[in-house]
Parts: structure tokens; C-alpha cells; sequence
């Protein structure tokens, strides 16, 4: 048997599709006109989700529960606990003191996870310059000095001696532990104090510094009394994530930076963080320092031959690794704000086909921004 619809009963039927793409243009069409966006071969079927804001509705997916390699995406769920568990407004001292006995010093540190001994770095992103202790406990330029130290990251220890050695001082370093340091220490000399670790988040978010990256999550693990270990750092992350209310099954860090090819995490876990953290004021410093599409950071020369309708209209984190690339943040379409996260980690480990997997994600947010989809 077959059913016609009468004039008027396709006249109804008409009238009620157009109210509905009325009330919800974008939603009512978008998982079907996105899909030539999310199925781009060049994406080699990543896991994707796309959904807004306001009011949850998904405008595009494709495995979003399914475990990823999120490469720097990562450093979104690091910085998360690091400000949840250790506070944004937390800063890093590190003094030198003197001993009893000549040319020999004490370094109290605190493991600042922004320490350094380039001079440039310091002067540039407002981190502390540790050779700067010595050069006020040692104004006289003695060539052979002691010093003993503990609360120092093993690199830090090691470029200070560097930068000593190249200004022609031998210097004998010494690790002790808090007590012995209790019975070493005499005058306190000087004293540096770091930036907030609010900025030090910022800085991670738009510049994706690896090294500043693993230490925020090993300061969240210490804080929680956890190893700073792959098991530790896993343990730290999805407590964050847990404690504010994100799903964080299947989450696995190796690291805190996302260098690691064994990281896993799903796109359903980093919009849902997304999703929660957009206006915590807690969490305010990711969203600050995420970069903006074709203006700041990482995504500075992103979006200008691809997707331009998208500059300044996309904040995202980006990541890569040899079979990767990921972009997780929120993008912009008129008065909406959607949240998204894809990491295509299938994809042919070549510069070729990672610029095409860019090229790919660029589109598609562009397609939203403009509503052209």
C-alpha cells in the first residue's frame, strides 16, 4: 500500500521543518552537515566531539569514548590539577644561605617548576634566574665555591653548574636533606620567589612548554602525597578530573606533558573538562592562556590559509606527535560557544599528513564559526 500526502499535509509537514531549523539552525542540521568535516580522510577517523555550551547539545562526534593518544592535549588535564591541587596562587621560593664554613653555600629550594639558568628565558617570561643566588652570596667571584642544595630539579642543579662553569667558577654540588641543611645554614643571603603558578599555567597553555608541563603535574602528585611516577601521575589526574565532576575513564599519563605515545584519554573526557572549567574562576588561568587562532601561541600561523573565517574566533590547545595531531578548545559561531576536542592519532606519520590533518581540523571549525555546513 502506498501513503501520498495530500498538498496541504505537505504544506504542514514543510512549514514544521522550517520552524525547527528557525529555532535551532545549526543543531537541527549539524551532525549530518559536519560529517564530510569530521569524515575527511585526513583525519583518518578521529576520535571527535563537538557540543554546545549552552545547552549540551552534540553537533558532531565520532568515537568520542574512545582512547586517544592526546599528545599535548594532555597539558589541558595537567594544568587542571595543578590548579585544583596545588592553587593558582601558590609561588615557589628558593634561597641561599650561608654556612659556617668559607665560600661554601646553602641553595633551600622548593621545586619551582620555573627556574631557570639562561639569563634571556628569564628576562623574556619573567622566570627566576637561579645563578643569580650565587652571584650575591659570591659577589667576589671566589673560582671554587661549595654548595650544598636541596628542593632543586636535577636539570636545574645541572644548567647552574654550567652557567657557573662558564663564568670560570668550579663549583662542588652537594645534595642534603632537610636536616642536615637545618644544621648547615647560618644567614640567609638572598631569596627569589617565583610567579604565580597561575601564569605558570598560562604559559604552558599558549607556548606548550613540555618541561614546565611535567613538572605542574608532579606538583600536584607531591601535593596529594602521590609518586610522581606514570601510575602517580595518573592517580593525580583523574582525582582532578573526578573531583570537579569529568569523567575520566581510561585516562592513562606517562608523563604530565603528552610526550609520551602511551598517554590515552577520550575526547567524551576533555570537552566534558571543557565543558566544566569555562567559567570556574578556579580554573580561569587555562582559558586566559589558551592560544588564539591565528593571533597568539601555537595557533599564531594556524588558520590563515585554512579556515581564516575562524581567526580570533577559535581558543585551543594543540598537540602532535609523529602519527598525531590534536586541537581541544572552543570555538566561536555568532552568539554561540561550542566546546571541542579531536585527536586523530591514525594518521600517516609524515609532515605531509600531519599539515593535512590541520588543514582538515581548520576547515571544520571554520564551517562552524561561519555556519556554512
Amino acid at each position: 500500500m502506498t501513503i501520498t500526502l495530500s498538498a496541504m499535509a505537505k504544506s504542514r509537514v514543510a512549514l514544521l521543518l522550517a520552524l525547527l531549523l528557525l529555532m535551532n539552525p545549526i543543531e537541527a542540521s549539524a551532525l549530518h552537515s559536519l560529517d564530510k568535516y569530521v569524515n575527511n580522510k585526513h583525519l583518518a577517523a578521529p576520535g571527535l566531539l563537538i557540543l554546545n555550551l549552552a545547552d549540551g547539545q552534540v553537533i558532531a562526534q565520532n568515537s568520542p569514548e574512545s582512547l586517544r593518544i592526546p599528545a599535548s592535549v594532555l597539558k589541558l588535564v595537567s594544568s587542571t590539577a595543578a590548579l585544583h591541587f596545588v592553587g593558582g596562587d601558590t609561588r615557589y621560593v628558593t634561597k641561599i644561605f650561608g654556612t659556617e664554613t668559607k665560600n661554601s653555600y646553602l641553595i633551600r629550594g622548593s621545586l619551582d617548576p620555573w627556574m631557570t639558568s639562561n639569563l634571556s628565558l628569564a628576562k623574556k617570561n619573567g622566570q627566576k634566574y637561579l645563578p643569580s643566588l650565587i652571584s650575591k652570596a659570591n659577589p667576589s667571584k671566589k673560582r671554587k665555591i661549595t654548595v650544598y642544595y636541596l628542593g632543586l630539579f636535577d636539570k636545574d642543579r645541572y644548567d647552574l653548574s654550567l652557567n657557573l662553569k662558564r663564568r670560570g667558577i668550579k663549583a662542588t654540588f652537594k645534595k642534603v636533606d632537610a636536616a642536615k641543611a637545618n644544621q648547615l645554614a647560618t644567614e640567609e643571603i638572598s631569596s627569589l620567589i617565583s610567579l604565580p603558578l597561575s601564569e605558570m599555567v598560562k604559559f604552558v597553555t599558549l607556548y606548550s612548554e613540555n618541561t614546565l608541563a611535567n613538572r605542574l603535574a608532579m606538583a600536584a602528585a607531591r601535593k596529594i602525597g602521590f609518586e610522581r611516577d606514570s601510575k602517580g601521575l595518573t592517580r593525580t589526574l583523574k582525582l582532578a578530573l573526578e573531583e570537579i565532576g569529568v569523567n575520566s575513564q581510561g585516562l592513562i599519563a606517562k608523563d604530565g606533558s603528552g610526550l609520551d605515545k602511551d598517554n590515552r584519554l577520550s575526547t567524551q573526557t576533555v570537552v566534558e573538562l571543557l565543558s566544566k572549567i569555562r567559567d570556574n574562576s578556579e580554573f580561569l588561568a587555562i582559558y586566559e592562556g589558551l592560544p588564539v587562532a591565528g593571533e597568539s601561541g601555537t595557533l599564531k600561523k594556524r588558520f590563515t590559509e585554512n579556515g581564516p573565517e575562524a581567526a580570533g574566533q577559535v581558543k585551543a590547545k594543540t598537540g602532535w606527535l609523529r602519527n598525531t595531531v590534536t586541537l581541544a578548545g572552543y570555538v566561536k559561531s555568532a552568539d554561540k560557544e561550542y566546546a571541542f576536542a579531536i585527536l586523530a592519532d591514525g594518521i600517516t606519520p609524515t609532515l605531509s599528513a600531519r599539515k593535512k590533518a590541520r588543514a582538515a581540523m581548520d576547515r571544520l571549525l571554520a564551517a562552524i564559526v561561519t555556519g556554512n555546513h
